[in-house]
């Protein structure tokens, strides 16, 4: 059941006559209920305002009818449940249907409720829920920090670590609190060892520090701290909690979104290339989102000075995700920006189309097909784009855009960005 106070609300949209309606149903069954109306419909602004008010469900009113605003809305759902996801994220949904159901669970919500079929108490019970939920949470996180078992043993110096991210054979990624910034952070853990392959990674690690904290720009992940331990090697980085890429292209994205991140991700790219670095491994996995909705780089384990990467990347040597490699690299030959750029260009086809370009059953077929396969075409909704993709797929070197600048030329103006 709820807590005692009375469940805590959030209403998402600017029906006022709506809000009276939730409020007066809430409040008949919880007299010290909180319902209030969120001060903005921008992601970034909701996410600091849950973060603030802690609210046990977000009810987010979408209209179905106005696709144009629906993708908009969606996003604004799927960026809550990826910064707060124990918050009850609720859509109350207008000219809905089973598909506009089935989007809305995808990005997020817990709760779909017609607004045709919707009763008191389908209302009330979905608050309940929600309440219900976050005081589970609640709990949870209380018995996660009385059980140090489920803590990681590792300990590093000044900094608190909450828990697990990911783990690899040589590294791990951990959540911490840093008692110098009293903030979260991101604390990679590379062990040390005497093995070729451990002293491989460790050099790409250390590379992995130097590289980033070489650069200062908003689209590069910010580094904190790196030092040595004993048997560890880590590297304190930017907490960027709204997640990645990769969960966003779950919900189609406009043209316009597409342009959006392909010209925010150009100059990320013009950047780093301004200083001869080159990534060799963008993918969606390593596109962070910040609150605001605009792309960040990380994971520069892969990364090189371009003029130390003159030559080939070594016989039978391929690095990179096989779905977003390029040509030049899958056949470990000679790299250079046109690289990255080609890698952006098989994501940029996959936010349009929502589709990988190639697939296969091994990665090797997959490279294959980057290799020797012919660009691929865009549907007709968006084949307006089809210019923009045969130059960063292009398979010759000197066919593709040779620079981010002159990419960022060709798209024209800044288009806003899309929350």
């Amino acid at each position: 059941m709820p807590h005692s106070s009375g469940p805590n609300l959030l209403v998402v949209g600017s029906d006022s006559k709506r809000l009276q309606w939730l409020t007066h149903h809430v409040n008949s069954r919880w007299p010290t209920a909180q319902v209030s109306a969120a001060p903005s419909e921008d992601p970034a602004v909701l996410v600091k305002w849950i973060q603030e008010r802690s609210p046990d469900a977000v009810i987010l009113q979408i209209d179905f009818s106005h696709e144009n605003l629906v993708g908009t809305r969606l996003n604004c759902m799927l960026r809550m449940s990826q910064a707060h996801p124990t918050v009850h994220g609720i859509v109350l949904a207008e000219n809905g249907s089973e598909q506009a159901a089935v989007r809305a669970m995808k990005s997020g919500a817990r709760d779909y409720l017609a607004l045709a079929r919707i009763t008191r108490d389908l209302l009330l019970k979905a608050v309940a829920e929600g309440a219900e939920r976050q005081r589970a949470a609640a709990q949870a996180a209380l018995a996660q920090l009385t059980r140090s078992d489920r803590i990681p043993s590792i300990q590093v110096p000044g900094y608190a670590i909450l828990k697990e991210i990911s783990t690899t054979n040589f590294s791990s990624v951990y959540l911490a609190r840093s008692e110098r910034l009293r903030r979260n952070v991101v604390l990679k853990m590379m062990s040390r060892g005497t093995s070729a392959k451990e002293l491989d990674v460790a050099e790409r690690f250390q590379r992995e520090y130097e590289i980033i904290s070489s650069i200062e720009h908003r689209a590069i992940a910010e580094i904190y701290d790196f030092g040595m331990l004993p048997e560890h090697q880590f590297l304190a980085m930017e907490y960027i909690p709204c997640g990645d890429l990769r969960d966003r292209l779950r919900i189609p994205l406009s043209v316009d979104e597409s342009l959006y991140y392909l010209r925010s991700l150009a100059e990320a790219l013009r950047v780093i290339h301004m200083v001869g670095i080159l990534h060799r491994d963008l993918k969606p996995a390593n596109i962070m989102l910040r609150e605001d909705n605009s792309p960040v780089l990380i994971d520069f384990g892969l990364a090189r000075r371009s003029l130390e990467d003159a030559g080939s990347t070594g016989a039978g040597q391929v690095l990179g995700s096989p779905y977003y490699i390029s040509p030049e690299q899958s056949q470990g030959f000679r790299v250079d920006a046109r690289t990255d750029l080609y890698s952006l260009g098989v994501m940029f086809y996959e936010m349009l189309t929502g589709q990988r370009p190639y697939s296969g059953r091994t990665a090797m077929e997959i490279m294959a097909q980057h290799a020797r396969a012919a660009v691929p075409r865009l549907p007709a909704n968006v084949a307006l784009q089809q210019a923009l993709i045969d130059r960063l797929m292009a398979k010759q070197l000197e066919e593709r855009y040779s620079c981010a600048e002159e990419l960022l030329a060709d798209l024209g103006p800044a288009v806003s960005a899309v929350a």
